[in-house]
């Protein structure tokens, strides 16, 4: 038996939490990037759904012509739009943890198979009983295939949560990937809808979902720099302010600077897009270098900070050695028109000596006194500007 207010309830709550996203969002979807258009997307078909599911209980039993067909069509559009919209969700954590259209172009046709072959079944049961029929008292029943469409779409969502808890610490991102609080409110309100027929709880909890990745996009907004997917200034700020307020620490806070050499020389030649890249390059280089001995920041422009909990001066020279070795071998692999190096200081924090200023100034120094001599030494242009920068 249908629950009509259960359903206009659910579906109503869903679509008003959908808008607020809707009316959140700061920027035109045409400018956008990729991850944001699929989650934009993900926001209208989930719309969609709940209209669509709501038409079809509101549709489902009533006879006259034209009911049937086009409650066929509603059912079949709600199969389609569930598969698209899992298939979609797989594609976004993909993209979010490896930020690669490359590998999204080379696995993903692939993986849209199970999606491709469902939409076909839904275009099939058009024509004869697939996934569902509507008997002649325009009342919807399941077919013999039922369960294809739901195992197709649990297998992107639970695919989608295996990727973020696989790969989210080996490829050393910083996301906010809140997976289980996504995924719980679909798993309880597809459940409850499929042993209890005429509730409308799945797309509810779709929509709890889509709040929740709204929320880690609003996390990251805060301290993760866009293009190369670190920590931005604001958090090395509240980190090295947080530490101060520590006292003694059984380990010395140690800080590294880096500055990519000829930066505005790759702007200048290759154009901006180009230094985005080598933004980005430069993040995943340090990335590979530092692992999870510390934490690195972008602080604007191409500069960057990595912080470090040491026992040992020993310790800062072997994670400046690693890099330097890492941006060796990206130099020598990848064909790129330019080639990435980078100015290195260092320095520690001396707990009761320093404050958060004295510290990033003194790594900030340090960075620029390797900048003049590569500049003295002739392995950088002359630039007055670094030269009497710190003078």
């Amino acid at each position: 038996m249908v629950n009509f207010p259960a359903i206009y309830i659910a579906n109503g709550t869903a679509i008003l939490l959908l808008i607020v996203i809707l009316l959140s969002l700061k920027s035109p979807i045409r400018h956008g990037l990729f991850e944001e258009k699929i989650f934009y997307t993900m926001i209208i078909l989930n719309i969609m759904q709940c209209f669509i599911e709501t038409a079809g209980f509101i549709m489902d039993g009533k006879i006259g012509y034209g009911y049937r067909t086009l409650t066929i069509v509603l059912n079949t559009i709600l199969f389609i739009n569930s598969t698209i919209f899992a298939y979609l969700w797989v594609v976004y954590v993909d993209f979010k943890l490896f930020t690669d259209m490359k590998r999204i172009k080379r696995i993903y046709p692939f993986v849209a198979i199970p999606a491709m072959l469902t939409i076909i079944g839904c275009l099939v049961n058009l024509i004869t009983p697939v996934y569902f029929l509507i008997d002649e008292y325009n009342v919807y029943q399941r077919a013999g295939l039922y369960i294809i469409p739901y195992a197709v779409t649990y297998f992107y969502i639970a695919y989608g949560v295996i990727l973020i808890y696989s790969y989210r610490k080996k490829v050393l991102k910083y996301l906010f990937f809140p997976a289980l609080v996504f995924i719980t409110p679909i798993m309880l309100g597809t459940l409850l809808q499929f042993f209890f027929y005429g509730y409308s709880l799945m797309w509810l909890g779709v929509a709890i979902g889509m709040v929740s990745l709204f929320v880690s996009f609003q996390n990251e907004a805060s301290y993760i720099d866009v293009l190369s997917g670190l920590y931005n200034r604001q958090y090395l700020n509240n980190t090295l302010l947080m530490h101060s307020k520590k006292g003694d620490t059984p380990y010395t806070l140690a800080g590294i600077m880096l500055d990519i050499d000829g930066f505005k020389s790759i702007n200048d030649k290759f154009g901006h897009l180009v230094g985005d890249e080598a933004i980005l390059i430069a993040g995943k280089i340090l990335r590979t270098a530092v692992g999870n001995q510390g934490t690195i920041f972008r602080c604007g422009g191409d500069e960057f900070v990595i912080l470090m909990q040491i026992n040992s001066q020993k310790e800062i020279i072997d994670m400046i050695d690693i890099i330097k070795t890492q941006t060796t071998l990206f130099n020598e692999s990848e064909k790129k028109p330019y080639k990435i190096h980078f100015s290195i200081g260092y320095s520690t924090y001396e707990s009761k000596l320093d404050s958060v200023d004295n510290f990033l100034r003194k790594i900030d120094v340090s960075m620029y006194e390797d900048k003049k001599r590569k500049i003295y030494e002739g392995i950088l242009p002359d630039r007055r500007d670094v030269l009497n920068k710190h003078s």
